[in-house]
């Protein structure tokens, strides 16, 4: 009887080792509140990542810098935003120099496009970044610097994006030409009837009387409007 017991309490002990230590849940951290607030900052980068892929790259941005906020030590977020804005960058037509995160392409050296391209292949490198739009985003960067590396690539590439600014001074020269027109109506007033033809028929002038009174007691306010239209 004393042997039968003694086997049943052997076999109970050795079922009780038979238990890996390891198989009970350890919390990930002492402070619960930082577990939650880490618990929060992957859900952020989750929804950052399905935003991007809807393309809503200012969403993702959003939900990226909410994972940073969320959980300081959370790695790579900053490398995620990096990724998030290139894309956003293209899809508005932005050019390779706002790509590189150059705003002023004025003041842009050599040696400046060299250290944006560094600074962002290496923030897209897969070692650095494990956000799904890490691929695309670089091959943009390296895009932009195969352009502007190259002297003569980037010099056209900046003729491409001079006629805009053209544009914008060609709406200043024609005021010269505005200016000319009414200075070659003034000239031609002094024809014999300043309400007719200046006797070449190349204009017309029109003057028009406006009388305004306020008050019966007030004086009358007399303004002259002159049209003058070339041919």
């Amino acid at each position: 009887m004393v042997s039968s017991l003694n086997f049943k309490r052997n076999r109970m002990a050795t079922g009780r080792s038979r238990i890996p230590s390891n198989s009970i849940p350890q919390a990930l951290c002492p402070d619960p509140i930082i577990n939650l607030a880490q618990m929060a900052a992957i859900k952020a980068r989750e929804a950052a990542e399905a935003y991007f892929t809807l393309r809503h790259f200012d969403h993702a941005i959003m939900q990226a810098r909410a994972a940073k906020e969320l959980y300081q030590e959370f790695p790579g977020m900053d490398n995620y935003m990096a990724a998030y804005r290139i894309h956003s960058d293209v899809s508005h037509k932005k050019n390779w120099y706002h790509v590189l995160g150059i705003p002023n392409p004025t003041v842009a050296d050599s040696e400046a496009i060299k250290k944006q391209y560094k600074r962002l292949a290496l923030a897209l490198h897969p070692d650095k970044n494990g956000s799904i739009a890490a691929d695309g985003a670089f091959k943009y960067v390296k895009a932009a610097w195969d352009v502007l590396s190259d002297r003569a690539k980037r010099e056209a590439y900046d003729k491409s994006l001079s006629p805009r600014s053209q544009g914008a001074r060609g709406s200043n020269n024609r005021k010269p030409a505005q200016q000319q027109r009414s200075n070659a109506c003034s000239r031609k007033r002094a024809g014999p009837d300043a309400n007719s033809t200046g006797g070449d028929g190349s204009f017309y002038k029109k003057t028009i009387k406006i009388v305004r009174k306020s008050n019966p007691g007030q004086r009358a306010t007399v303004v002259m409007l002159s049209v003058c239209r070339l041919a």
